[in-house]
């Protein structure tokens, strides 16, 4: 057996190089492909934890030792955490509580104690907090005097020592060796000991802790501003604060996780640790009140997860479009290589070999390149790919090894027959993957990709229905397409042509051989359009979205409503137009003369906004027409809509008389208004004229190219006011980024493109695999033709009528298909995360980009089919006559 086995390969060595370096490809493909998807992210979580805003990630716990009174000051020496080894035991004890996954991720620890800020003698603008950091003194620099010891004794009580920020100090108007006195009850004294500064200022503890660099600054209503300054202590300062003096002392551990430590399969339980901490803190006491845990990093978390699961859901779908197209021309390969050792097996079968034998032949000569290509390709995979290796990726190889080693065993073993009509086992396998596609379909609209039904991640059945939706339309394609060929080929037999005729005639009589080109072709099709359409649908909806964010190119923000403002606007470098709308938060909402309720009331043209904004796709509503004297016509949000009830609707600004109002409408959303807030809109000039025109805040809508922000900011800034007169400018590329940009996003882009280009080949492998499957019989065919006058130029045109057929319904079912997938599966697909809680609701093709991708399709399936006229054309006649008759 082994003799013979060697000598088919050598016999057959093309098919069996074509079969190797298919599963090679495949394998390579079925383990980078996944490997590099979770390398992405986790890339992608490490880049969410990075980017989230300084502090928004650590877990802070807090306690608080409370007051006590003068007499009761002794009492709190028993505490633990009134010394700072307690604070450092509390902190590990802390930690300890939190579940493993959260706990790894923890790289660093601070703990702080702080007393209140207490005003200081001389200046009631000036205040002071004393406070233990376990962290603060491995990050200053002294540039002036010593660090802190401990406190002096003094006449009524002990003399703290402490350290002030340089910058801290020039504000309070202190230097090193300055004594200030607190007006708290019992007032401290404090001498300052000590000027420092950061030791590394570009380090990244300093945005956390800002109190250690800098008095804080705090604005009354009155406009007075008062310094908050923070001044450290040593550990024999903290001790004598918390048993010597009454005053409250509030408590902080502070848990700092590393992005380098988080990964994306981690995500989802680390959101969950984080909640179950925050409940498991409070049950254990600490000499006091507390402790509570507070942070952001579920929510940042919860957000990241979200997002993961919509990339994994686009990409698992249009994966499996390519897995089923590998595995289509895989088994298109390997039924090849049974039609190529057909011979050599029939004269096995005369010698008496059974058909386990012939199976066993054929199964070890598909195995010869099989299982080395495969350990090739994940040897390749390993050394070129990110990431680790995924069990997935494991059972696809074997898949694919099962696929070309198995194929070719049955296509040897089971006896030859020749049917005239499809067997029942078939029929039946048939029905069963088109059930099977209606069935998933009906469940992925259903259930969707990216709920929480699937606790494990995406269900590989559901996303395998976009490529069951394929196969099920290959196959009723091929079962519908022989009539109409028959039909055709009735009326081309009146023809004066042979080629139409033989070509269509060939066509309609395809065996098995060519239902799976069909299939492949169709998937790659469908692959394509689907990718795009999901594409420019998901492209458009940003657009919007981030308009409507926005408000136009760009937005600026001014406390005060005045005319100079708006006017400074439009006149800065690159604005083409600009629309004002006053906003006044608190407007009371009348009803019958009673008030209803407060909300915001924005005064805005509507008209002009419309005009300014046409070409966007935003849909503007506008101002119905009113008669002098009517009430005046407002677009209710759904929140505030609710409280418009009763009749005599009216609004009052507290400036000026009462608008009279009609409802005109509901309006869901409105750029610098939050979905779910308590507004109404307003004509501008009627906000205007009850106002007097000046008051409140102002939001100006702008367009234009090339803005400068910098300019805008300037413009709606108003220096006089602090930093309580900052304007804030909020641009479409800021709102657009943060929806497109990302390690996500650009894995989705990367993905649908590749997949694309991918399947496009594989499409293109599928069209050679039919021609090189009907080679022998179409060169047959065109010889015989030519002994009966048959030309040259006839012969090359047989190729193409026999294909056109197969090629053209295949490619325009896949087209449909995908075209009609997104909508069809749009339900399950949840894009909101990448469009700021926008549904995508309306797919839209891009047709160009569709037409552009198959006609390259159909360019190579040309080129090939072109290929094939040319050498079948020239073989030799007398050849093939002669090779016929043996």
């Amino acid at each position: 057996m082994s003799l013979l086995l060697r000598r088919t390969a050598r016999a057959q060595w093309a098919s069996l190089l074509v079969l190797g370096l298919l599963v090679l490809v495949s394998a390579f493909l079925a383990d980078a492909g996944p490997r590099t998807l979770v390398a992405g992210y986790d890339r992608a979580a490490r880049e969410t934890v990075a980017g989230a805003p300084f502090g928004s990630t650590d877990l802070v716990a807090t306690a608080q030792l409370s007051p006590v009174a003068t007499t009761d000051e002794r009492m709190r020496a028993g505490f633990s955490s009134a010394s700072a080894e307690g604070l450092a035991a509390q902190s590990a004890r802390w930690l300890g509580m939190f579940p493993p996954t959260l706990r790894r991720t923890i790289v660093t620890t601070d703990r702080n104690a702080a007393t209140p800020f207490m005003g200081l003698t001389g200046a009631g603008s000036r205040q002071l907090s004393l406070t233990f950091s376990g962290t603060a003194p491995g990050h200053i620099r002294y540039v002036s005097g010593r660090p802190p010891r401990a406190p002096e004794p003094a006449a009524h009580g002990p003399r703290f020592e402490a350290a002030l920020p340089v910058r801290a100090a020039r504000r309070l108007g202190v230097k090193a060796g300055d004594v200030v006195t607190t007006t708290s009850q019992p007032a401290l004294d404090v001498r300052v000991t000590g000027l420092f500064t950061p030791a590394d200022p570009g380090s990244g503890y300093w945005p956390a802790h800002h109190r250690y660099e800098d008095a804080e600054l705090k604005k009354t209503p009155g406009g007075q501003v008062i310094i908050l300054a923070t001044a450290l202590v040593d550990p024999s300062g903290y001790r004598a604060l918390c048993v010597r003096t009454p005053f409250r002392i509030d408590l902080t551990w502070t848990y700092t996780p590393a992005a380098s430590r988080v990964t994306a399969r981690d995500a989802p339980t680390l959101a969950e640790d984080v909640q179950r901490a925050a409940e498991a803190l409070p049950t254990v006491r600490v000499d006091a009140a507390g402790p509570t845990l507070d942070t952001r990093f579920d929510d940042i978390l919860d957000d990241f997860v979200h997002r993961l699961r919509t990339t994994q859901t686009l990409l698992s779908l249009s994966l499996a479009g390519l897995f089923a197209a590998a595995l289509g021309v895989l088994g298109l390969a390997a039924r090849l290589l049974s039609a190529r050792i057909a011979a050599d097996l029939a004269v096995q079968a005369a010698r008496g070999a059974s058909r386990t034998q012939l199976a066993g032949l054929a199964a070890g000569l598909a195995a010869l390149v099989t299982l080395p290509a495969a350990a090739l390709g994940l040897l390749a995979s390993a050394l070129s790919a990110d990431g680790p290796a995924q069990p997935v990726s494991l059972a696809a190889v074997a898949v694919s090894a099962v696929i070309a080693i198995a194929l070719p065993a049955v296509v040897a073993g089971r006896r030859a027959r020749r049917r005239a009509r499809p067997s029942h086992r078939r029929l039946v396998a048939e029905a069963l993957l088109v059930v099977l596609a209606v069935a998933g379909t009906y469940l992925l609209r259903r259930r969707g990709l990216t709920t929480d039904t699937w606790g494990s991640g995406v269900d590989p059945f559901l996303s395998a229905v976009p490529a069951l939706l394929g196969v099920a339309a290959g196959l009723i394609v091929l079962r519908i397409l022989p009539v109409p060929l028959r039909m055709a080929g009735r009326f081309l037999a009146r023809g004066r042509s042979a080629v139409p005729f033989v070509g269509v005639a060939r066509a309609s009589r395809q065996d098995a051989t060519a239902v799976l080109p069909l299939v492949v072709l169709l998937l790659a099709v469908a692959v394509i359009g689907f990718g795009s359409t999901v594409e420019t649908s998901l492209a458009r909806t940003q657009r919007i979205a981030t308009y409507e964010a926005v408000g136009g190119d760009a937005r600026a923000d001014a406390l005060t409503m005045d005319a100079r403002v708006v006017d400074l606007v439009r006149r800065s470098p690159g604005v083409r137009a600009a629309v004002p709308a006053q906003t006044i938060d608190g407007a009371r909402l009348l009803s019958n003369g009673d008030v209803a309720d407060e909300l915001t009331a924005v005064g805005v043209d509507l008209g002009a906004y419309r005009r300014m904004m046409a070409g966007t796709g935003l849909r503007i509503p506008g101002w119905p027409r009113t008669r002098p004297g009517d009430p005046v016509p407002a677009l209710f949000s759904p929140a505030a809509r609710r409280k418009a009830t009763g009749g005599g609707l009216a609004l009052s600004t507290g400036y000026g008389r009462r608008i009279p109002l009609r409802i005109a409408g509901t309006i869901t959303r409105f750029p610098g208004r939050s979905a779910g807030g308590e507004f109404v809109l307003v004509p501008a000039d009627a906000l205007a004229r009850a106002t007097g025109g000046n008051v409140g805040s102002v939001s100006i809508f702008v367009r234009g190219e090339h803005l400068d922000v910098a300019a805008l900011r300037r413009a709606v800034s108003r220096p006089e006011l602090g930093e309580a007169g900052a304007g804030g400018v909020t641009t479409y590329r800021m709102i657009h980024d943060s929806f497109t940009q990302g390690e996500l996003g650009h894995l989705v882009a990367r993905g649908f493109g590749l997949t694309g280009v991918l399947v496009a080949g594989y499409g293109t492998l599928a069209v050679l695999v039919i021609l090189f499957a009907g080679a022998a019989e179409r060169g047959r065919a065109v010889s015989y033709l030519r002994t009966l006058g048959l030309s040259r130029r006839q012969a090359r045109s047989l190729a193409f009528v026999e294909i056109a057929p197969t090629l053209l319904t295949a490619s325009v079912a896949g087209w449909v298909l995908g075209l009609v997938l997104p909508r069809l599966l749009g339900p399950a697909i949840d894009l909101r995360p990448y469009t700021g809680g926008s549904p995508v609701t309306h797919y839209v093709p891009d047709l160009p980009q569709a037409a552009g991708l198959a006609g390259g399709l159909l360019v190579f399936a040309g080129l090939a089919v072109f290929i094939d006229a040319v050498t079948a054309a020239r073989r030799g006649l007398g050849g093939v006559l002669r090779i016929g008759e043996t």
